[in-house]
């Protein structure tokens, strides 16, 4: 599957990096890393390296050119060098089930400023529109309330509760389960 690597909003360039961006990727992981663990599943102990970041970077265009997931970075309009956060689409499952899973993170010095409802709906509507998804999960877990306000306000639906699938922050906790159908087939 050929994916566009760079989508672009009002605000936002959303860009699929490789792995010469380790350094940015990982300034931006260690930045929010007291702000991300308690959403996150458990990281290893490595996941604060640059070395780490650039075996993920490398690993992550290897399965986008596989057609298995996609990550976009975001960098603001005016700041074409800092990366503010992440939206992908995961465990991709293409043919009679054609679905994904969605992603987003965004950097705490810019929460509730639009931007993850604004990546979010640009990549849903590529998603949807040019790759003829069928449906889109979100997994959230029940105390992340700005992360449940994003995925209401994209129209996306409860469906139920994922008991213990996740362990996060070294803890197995139940997600909330949300999906939305491609509203333009």
């Amino acid at each position: 599957m050929n994916f566009n690597i760079n989508l672009a909003t009002e605000r936002l360039n959303l860009t699929c990096l490789t792995k010469a961006s380790a350094l940015m990727v990982h300034a931006f992981y260690e930045r929010n890393a007291s702000y991300f663990d308690p959403y996150e599943l458990t990281r290893p102990n490595q996941f604060y390296s640059v070395a780490f970041q650039t075996a993920v970077l490398e690993w992550e265009w290897q399965e986008m050119q596989a057609g298995h997931c996609l990550r976009y970075y975001l960098f603001p309009e005016n700041e074409p060098t800092t990366i503010i956060g992440t939206v992908n689409l995961s465990n991709i499952r293409m043919g009679k089930i054609c679905s994904a899973s969605l992603g987003y993170k965004i950097d705490h010095q810019y929460w509730n400023q639009g931007y993850a409802t604004e990546a979010c709906k640009c990549l849903l509507d590529y998603a949807f529109r040019d790759l003829k998804f069928h449906r889109i999960i979100a997994e959230i877990i029940p105390h992340n309330a700005p992360s449940t306000r994003v995925v209401k306000s994209l129209g996306f639906v409860q469906e139920g509760i994922e008991r213990e699938a996740a362990e996060i922050n070294g803890k197995w906790q139940d997600l909330m389960l949300y999906a939305k159908l491609n509203p333009y087939s």
